[in-house]
């Protein structure tokens, strides 16, 4: 008998005579630790699967009195500017210092424009004044700097992001008169380049000194920009060439504490297998570029993801989507994320004597860490607490390690195979 009381859930199992919640199996095979691959441990001790929740539904409670049942997320941040001292904080260009820019509706520019005609002196002074007001005592959580207005890599600044192009070449060819343009494109490549590097290796390094127990990191890195999903022999994969580009922001990844990579998915892959594929291929370059700067300890990565699928990034709630995203919760996703919860905590005790996480064999196949609906179910009390009925059988567990293998965390002292035969207690408190 297992009761929850942060996540609200009941379990209710197999409770044998001594009412301990835990189905002993023999189970023959075991493989422990693959010394090969590593993953980074649990940010919050043992929650080796977080869910975190980024977005502004207070909203919703302050103006229509909706209560969204957010009990199951481990970390809460809303975006308004008027948020502070959240689990997650979110960083726009107007909040962390004096981000150069080029406003995308008036043209002007912001804080010199190009990187290379801001202060960095200046932005990292008033960024530390920032981090202070935002993030205002260290305890843990996620600090997330979403600056979109350019990239750090040259080729990646395509329409309309090319205007920064431009104007790095009027700027090198006013300082020299005498060079052609593509004299001039060259040397404003690589001032560029080493602006915007200078601007955000030097933010993460301030963070990172003013609140190290927080994650640093850039919101949409890595990307791989897959998005050609209107042809029709779309497999979803990152080209050679993007990885390549991710491989020059390898300074980003050295800097980081944490990959922030987006799977946000347009209206069009709505019922299209396409959407599984542009998902997995993101998810594995994160996962690539995450051991960048340690094999032996990557990176954590924390994935972006809608409930819904939009075409619109910014779309303000109403009272009526306010309800409806109550109902989807409570019916739909919290169920859901009970259900892969509680599937990969099972997968992990077993596979992993919980020192690490299952992980998919064939990383690009349909295999997913899910409860057998056969003997579970996943209920809603009138109470608002949710229920779960059932106990895992052999076959389920063997499923489990016919599709998934273990990945240890970083770190864990003995990483090896270890194949024997033990009495297993699956134990879910």
């Amino acid at each position: 008998l297992l009761f929850l009381t942060q996540h609200r859930i009941f379990f209710r199992s197999f409770v044998g005579s001594r009412g301990a919640t835990q189905a002993v199996l023999t189970f023959l095979l075991i493989p422990c630790c693959l010394t090969q691959e590593f993953r980074a441990p649990p940010f919050i001790p043992n929650v080796s699967f977080l869910w975190g929740w980024n977005a502004p539904t207070e909203l919703c409670a302050q103006k229509f009195n909706v209560q969204l049942d957010l009990n199951l997320f481990s970390l809460i941040g809303s975006p308004r500017k008027s948020a502070t001292g959240q689990g997650i904080t979110l960083f726009y260009a107007d909040r962390l210092g004096y981000y150069p820019h080029i406003d995308e509706k008036t043209g002007k520019n912001v804080n010199g424009g190009i990187p290379q005609s801001g202060n960095l002196k200046k932005h990292l002074e008033k960024a530390k004044k920032d981090i202070a007001y935002y993030i205002q005592t260290d305890s843990i959580g996620l600090a997330v700097i979403d600056w979109e207005n350019w990239r750090p890599v040259w080729a990646r600044n395509w329409k309309p992001k090319d205007i920064y192009k431009h104007q790095s070449i009027e700027l090198v060819q006013q300082q020299h008169i005498e060079l052609n343009v593509t004299e001039a494109t060259k040397i404003a490549k690589a001032d560029f380049e080493k602006a915007g590097k200078c601007f955000m290796q030097e933010t993460l390094k301030l963070g990172k000194s003013l609140r190290p127990n927080y994650l640093w990191g850039y919101y949409l890195f890595p990307d791989c920009y897959n998005h050609n999903y209107k042809k029709p022999d779309y497999n979803g994969s990152c080209s050679d060439l993007e990885k390549k580009r991710n491989d020059e922001l390898n300074w980003i990844w050295k800097e980081s504490t944490a990959l922030f990579p987006s799977i946000y998915l347009n209206t069009i892959l709505k019922s299209s297998p396409y959407a599984a594929l542009y998902v997995r291929n993101r998810v594995w370059e994160a996962i690539r570029v995450s051991q960048v700067s340690s094999v032996k300890h990557p990176l954590p990565i924390f994935v972006y993801a809608r409930p819904v699928f939009t075409d619109v990034s910014l779309k303000y709630l109403s009272e009526q989507s306010c309800t409806e995203l109550d109902n989807y919760m409570k019916n739909t996703l919290n169920p859901y994320i009970i259900n892969v919860t509680l599937a990969a905590k099972m997968c992990n005790q077993v596979l992993c004597q919980e020192q690490g996480v299952c992980i998919r064999k064939h990383w690009n196949s349909n295999d997913y860490l899910h409860l057998n609906p056969d003997n579970f179910a996943i209920q809603l009390e009138k109470s608002g607490r949710y229920t779960v009925q059932g106990k895992p059988t052999l076959e389920d567990l063997q499923q489990f390690s016919k599709q998934f293998y273990c990945s240890c965390y970083a770190d864990v002292r003995y990483m090896r195979w270890c194949f024997k035969k033990k009495l297993l207690a699956v134990n879910f408190g």
